[in-house]
């Protein structure tokens, strides 16, 4: 039973590596051959951002991504030893990655209840244009529909379905770590152990996939911000207020220089004048006979 299981986990795990890779494929052809990529990489037409995205949940962000790197690496390893003699070594880093990574998702988790919450909030219009989100990824649809920072698909995902993803792995990785403490009420401790092995493997294929999906999407969808939240690129928009700022200031003083508030009297009084004229005319000069 086991061991049918170990085979079928390997198979799905596999399947979802392959669909990913799939992924990428399907919307780097699609994004050449429908001209996004011209537009965006060629012409600039990125997505606007009208907000600096602050620099905690882009370093959290970061650490997160690298220790679930590192957390996936040393997994693979350890499910597939093709060199035993890195095994102790890749186990020493997995577990400091799993507890790091515990540790961010639920500071992430924290910041997103009190700072982002109404960001990732799912409402009925988020269901009514995820199928045109759908269709312009699959591109049917030429325009991406926006709605809000995120899609219905990408709440559901990053809000939702990711955390919960992530609990359970970490719970199935901490009950193989401590398999006495937390599965000695199953009454078969190896037994259990080797379940939560094979629903921890196939977890862990389901968020790499995942994880590669959003990293595929982030390239071909707003590359300038996948490169801001690894510290590579300033905030290009941020520069381009800049610009403007200067320019509106340099307006700034230049109407400060003019005289348009003399300009502005001068047209008032002549104003008062036309008016002083109508209801008081001047005396008509008399004619010399």
């Amino acid at each position: 039973m086991l061991a049918s299981l170990n085979v079928w986990a390997d198979v799905i795990a596999a399947g979802l590596v392959g669909a990913a890779v799939l992924f990428w494929i399907v919307q780097l052809v699609g994004n050449g051959v429908s001209g996004r990529f011209r537009q965006k990489f060629r012409f600039g037409q990125w997505p606007e951002h009208d907000e600096i995205i602050p620099i905690f949940p882009r370093l959290i962000h970061f650490l997160h991504v690298v220790n679930m790197i590192m957390l996936a690496v040393s997994g693979i390893y350890i499910r597939f030893p093709f060199y035993p003699g890195l095994k102790p070594l890749n186990q020493q880093i997995h577990y400091i990655a799993m507890w790091a990574v515990i540790v961010f998702m639920v500071i992430r988790i924290v910041y997103a209840l009190i700072v982002d919450r109404k960001t990732f909030a799912f409402t009925r219009q988020d269901a009514k244009v995820m199928p045109q989100a759908m269709m312009y990824y699959m591109f049917v649809r030429k325009h991406y529909p926006h709605l809000s920072k995120y899609n219905g698909m990408q709440k559901l995902t990053y809000g939702y379905a990711f955390p919960v993803l992530l609990t359970f792995l970490a719970i199935t990785g901490l009950s193989m770590f401590w398999p006495a403490q937390l599965l000695g009420w199953t009454g078969s401790i190896a037994s259990s152990a080797a379940y939560a092995r094979i629903i921890h493997f196939t977890l862990a294929a389901l968020i790499i996939t995942v994880t590669l999906i959003h990293i595929c999407l982030s390239f071909v969808e707003d590359f300038p911000a996948l490169m801001i939240f690894f510290g590579l690129r300033r905030q290009y928009w941020e520069e381009d207020y800049d610009e403007y700022y200067e320019e509106d200031e340099e307006l700034d003083d230049r109407s400060d220089a003019r005289p348009d508030d003399q300009l502005d009297d001068q047209l008032d009084n002549a104003a008062v004048a036309k008016v002083l004229a109508a209801e008081d005319p001047a005396p008509r000069k008399k004619s010399k006979k």
